[in-house]
């Protein structure tokens, strides 16, 4: 951008107001310098859920008036097919975009955004990819990146959520769109495992079925194994009805060194546990506050348990008992990183350029578990996509 006019205040319009249309909004109006002011919608529940939020908000299904009711950013939640339609509309009318994953569902749509966003040079366009903002997958990238593990040869990511209540809660847009796992969730972690290892995919083979949620559309268990340029092997499981809390375990294995989520193991079996519970997320709340630091002690013994357990180190405990997934956190450093580069403070963590790939990794995971057959992506529309990227 030539130049950038930082605003006192900066008015956001949401483009549909579900689940994570809901969630941003409450991150946006968080901000100083932030204030959501209009809601795009084509239903009316979603207009009470809005007017609950507060009752001022300009709420409308007129595209062309939601543009034109005073925003200056458009915050795309709406359904996957829709994404390409309004990132576009809104950058042509001049408005900066932070989108949802994925940016999009189809190859059609990746060619739409990125010609639109290279013919506006000026306008921020950002994914909503937080899972590069969790502290915890910043430090497995900053291990992987410093040569510790040795030779990388395998990552793997898992997006296990059941959605068996959650899946229609708001909208059955899900049911009617046929929204895969692998594109609607999994690309969280195809995108994750690129950033990490800072390579590109090249093959990909998958298998589904839909045995444990039957009346999610076409299936509910995604698995996909994924070959890198440089030779790496990864795999991404998504699962929405799996009977048991969310799962969002990494690790990558490496020949000196291993990462299992927050522990980096050696050979020897000795380990460090580099990525704790994030305390004070809550601050001047007295529960909030005794909650966290009965966590921390937690964590603290149990790390000093492991290091004590009698048995040959090779034998020893090797899972850390508590999740860290700080998904409101990581949701909000997102939203913050995408303020800042509108504000010429910082840069993308996720542009819509390095999202494409993901999709087309995610689409071609796809196709491989609907033929049974291995997907090269240059022949799967890489090739032509590569030439706008």
């Amino acid at each position: 951008m030539d130049k950038i006019k930082i605003k006192e205040k900066y008015y956001i319009g949401i483009v549909g107001f579900g689940g994570a249309g809901m969630a941003l909004y409450k991150h946006f109006e968080s901000f100083d310098d932030c204030s959501v002011i209009s809601v795009f919608d084509i239903k009316e529940p979603a207009f009470e859920r809005a007017r609950n939020h507060r009752a001022d908000l300009f709420l409308t299904s007129d595209f062309d008036a939601f543009l034109e009711s005073g925003i200056d950013i458009v915050v795309v939640s709406s359904p996957d097919s829709t994404h390409a339609k309004y990132i576009c509309r809104s950058v042509e009318h001049g408005k900066h975009v932070l989108c949802e994953k994925p940016l999009t569902d189809s190859v059609e749509g990746i060619r739409d955004i990125l010609k639109c966003v290279k013919a506006h040079p000026d306008i921020v366009v950002g994914v909503q990819h937080q899972m590069r903002c969790l502290p915890i997958h910043r430090k497995i990238k900053d291990i992987v990146s410093s040569g510790v593990l040795g030779k990388v040869g395998y990552i793997e990511g898992y997006y296990v959520h059941n959605l068996t209540k959650r899946a229609f809660e708001y909208d059955n847009w899900r049911l009617v769109e046929n929204a895969t796992p692998l594109i609607y969730s999994g690309i969280h972690f195809v995108d994750l495992l690129r950033w990490v290892v800072d390579d590109e995919i090249v093959e990909v083979s998958a298998m589904a079925n839909n045995i444990c949620f039957p009346e999610y559309p076409e299936s509910d268990l995604n698995v996909v194994l994924l070959k890198f340029r440089s030779g790496i092997i990864g795999k991404v499981v998504t699962a929405f009805g799996a009977g048991r809390p969310q799962d969002h375990t990494v690790q990558v294995y490496g020949n000196d060194k291993s990462i299992f989520n927050n522990m980096l193991f050696d050979k020897d079996g000795s380990f460090e546990i580099f990525a704790t519970p994030i305390r004070n997320t809550m601050q001047g709340r007295k529960l909030a506050w005794i909650k966290e630091t009965v966590i921390a002690t937690y964590s603290k013994l149990f790390e000093w348990l492991m290091r004590s357990y009698p048995y040959n180190a090779q034998y020893n405990i090797g899972y850390y008992p508590i999740r860290l997934y700080e998904h409101s956190m990581a949701v909000r450093n997102s939203a913050e990183n995408f303020m800042n580069t509108v504000k010429g403070k910082g840069k993308l963590d996720c542009t819509v350029f390095d999202a494409a790939r993901s999709v087309v990794v995610a689409l071609a995971g796809v196709e491989a578990y609907r033929t049974g057959k291995t997907v090269v992506l240059k022949d799967f529309g890489m090739n032509d996509i590569e030439e706008l990227l």
